[in-house]
């Protein structure tokens, strides 16, 4: 995988792996033996020599058989469909064969299939491995977080993999990175964003978005007024992942500096502390628009704060700029502007906030569905100069769990937050 790659597509076949491929971190042989195996109505239980038990459900079985009649899910190239597969499926026989493997046999169809107990365990969805797979959890920081903000040398990261899947991690884990030593060349930008991914076009910013102050400004990036904390795009249905700020100039007149703040952090203080605004920004849509005539007409309906399923922050959009008309239940209105007053209060407060001038020649990597971000005013007269792209949160993750996986981490296969896509 090229790291100053584009979108080139896929140009290999997958080598033929069927379940026994090598899928996560080197496990320890006793998690990967099996030391029993019991046939059961519906599924087999099996006991692991660490201790660990797992049921495998038939239908299960045989929907993930992968070898080379069924095909992969990996790839995509399948011949074998759930309606094709009998409700009542079971094996007619079964055996560990001479590695330790399972073998089945199916007795509808005669069909053989094996599983290779690294892949067996990698699967397993007990619920202690479910739960291992959802043990993400971010490292929230507030305005101490200043005195260690993560940094990282572009040269380091350019020459070394496990540099770059530390970067990754920052990412994964604090939502921001900065990276020194880019270099004031405009051409450095698509290079230092694709250490994360292929950068994405927006309607709003085309492929790369010159910030410096114009005196006719269609955006307020070029604008020398200060910029209070807010994700990028919120009127997107999914607003873009991962914004790239490379700064070319900021040096003369004083001013200009960014400001961060994790929009997680104040989510999470809301909910322990202004439980009922935490329920409104977390369940009732609020709306951000940007219209501009004949070009583009922009609108997203979708909670402030995103949880997913299990009640775990997944992402945050506020843009109070671009906040249209609130489209709520008359009851609601009053009770959702002050939920959205004490989210932007906090945003806001200096216990939140991290105030950095950032050099010329240094990116910043944010995450846009996690951290807002913000500019104090400076000078018109200002050599303020940056470039502003963004990349897919998708690709990053992507690239986090291959690098991952090549270096053995336990995290390489967490569920990782989705982000605040619209509903």
């Amino acid at each position: 995988m090229s790291r100053r790659s584009t979108v080139k597509g896929i140009n290999r076949l997958n080598a033929f792996e069927g379940n026994h491929a090598p899928v996560t971190r080197r496990l320890s042989k006793q998690r990967t033996t099996i030391a029993r195996v019991e046939q059961r109505r519906r599924s087999f239980c099996v006991d692991w020599a660490d201790g660990h038990q797992s049921q495998f459900h038939y239908i299960w079985l045989r929907h993930n058989c992968f070898c080379a009649h069924c095909g992969s899910s990996t790839d995509g190239i399948r011949s074998l469909t759930i309606p094709a597969i009998p409700r009542d499926v079971r094996p007619s026989s079964h055996s560990l064969d001479e590695v330790g493997n399972l073998s089945v046999t199916w007795s509808d169809d005669d069909h053989h299939s094996s599983y290779g107990t690294e892949w067996l365990r990698t699967y397993c969805y007990s619920n202690a491995e479910r739960e291992r797979r959802l043990s993400f959890r971010p490292q929230l920081w507030k305005a101490e977080f200043a005195e260690q903000f993560p940094t990282l040398s572009y040269a380091q990261i350019e020459a070394h993999d496990e540099a770059r899947l530390n970067l990754y991690e920052l990412l994964r884990d604090y939502g921001i990175v900065e990276i020194t030593g880019v270099g004031t060349d405009p051409g450095q930008t698509e290079r230092v964003a694709n250490l994360l991914g292929p950068i994405h076009p927006t309607s709003v910013y085309g492929t790369i978005f010159d910030l410096r102050s114009e005196r006719l400004a269609r955006a307020a990036g070029k604008t020398v007024i200060h910029q209070e904390p807010h994700t990028d795009d919120a009127f997107y249905y999914s607003a873009p992942g991962v914004a790239v700020f490379h700064f070319l100039a900021n040096t003369r007149g004083g001013g200009g500096e960014s400001v961060y703040v994790d929009g997680f952090a104040v989510a999470e203080s809301l909910r322990l502390e202004q439980r009922r605004a935490f329920e409104l920004l977390s369940t009732v849509p609020i709306q951000h628009h940007r219209r501009h005539h004949g070009e583009i007409d922009m609108r997203s309906h979708a909670p402030l704060i995103q949880l997913d399923r299990h009640g775990r922050l997944s992402g945050v959009r506020y843009f109070d700029r671009a906040t249209a008309p609130l489209d709520v239940p008359a009851e609601t209105m009053e009770a959702m502007y002050e939920a959205l007053r004490q989210y932007a209060l906090r945003m806001t407060s200096a216990e939140f906030k991290v105030e950095r001038l950032v050099a010329a020649g240094c990116a910043m990597f944010v995450d846009n569905h996690r951290v807002m971000h913000a500019r104090n005013a400076f000078p018109a007269d200002s050599d303020r100069h940056l470039r502003l792209c963004v990349v897919d949160r998708e690709e990053f993750h992507a690239r986090l769990r291959i690098l991952g996986s090549q270096f053995e981490r336990d995290s390489y296969d967490w569920v990782l937050p989705a982000g605040s896509t619209a509903t």
